[in-house]
């Protein structure tokens, strides 16, 4: 339910900075009249974009990693190596979290608003921290669930 969610926002972003992006190009050319602040939205889209695939990849342990050493370690180290990418994954995502709910309350202290359509701060990282958030519960849920497939980039998947 939560991936489900949280792919259909990020689509939904990315469709949004596509039309945005089209239209500003059409009005910018063709009619001479760009659309105002195209690009700070643009920006806040993929700012949202950018944390709404927090929770996937954290359910699938889907995180770039490099496979020098991955088949070797897993061959040999299974356990031992997974529990060091989880604890890894969690607390790189906590540290996200962590970022992004210290910079929410300074927000609080010492509002902010974006520079060309005066869009409130505070609720684009909100978005954001809360996205991430999830991110860290889909991680403790990769954590829990041990039986679940490899993800398809994995050495040991058959995709």
């Amino acid at each position: 339910m939560i991936r489900k969610v949280t792919v259909v926002l990020g689509a939904l972003c990315l469709v949004a900075m596509i039309l945005v992006t089209c239209a500003e190009v059409v009005m910018r050319y063709f009619f001479a009249h760009p659309i105002f602040g195209s690009a700070e939205m643009t920006q806040l889209l993929f700012g949202v974009l950018a944390f709404c695939g927090f929770f996937a990849v954290g359910r699938d342990r889907g995180h770039v990693n490099v496979s020098l050493f991955e088949p070797f370690l897993l061959k040999r180290f299974n356990r031992g190596y997974r529990a060091i990418f989880d604890v890894m994954s969690l607390i790189g995502s906590g540290a996200i979290v962590g970022i992004l709910g210290w910079r929410l309350w300074d927000l609080t202290e010492y509002p902010e608003t974006t520079v060309v359509l005066r869009v409130p701060m505070i609720w684009i990282v909100a978005i954001m921290a809360l996205l991430a958030l999830l991110g860290v519960v889909g991680v403790l849920a990769s954590m829990r669930d041990e039986r679940r497939a490899p993800p398809p980039h994995s050495p040991q998947s058959f995709e």
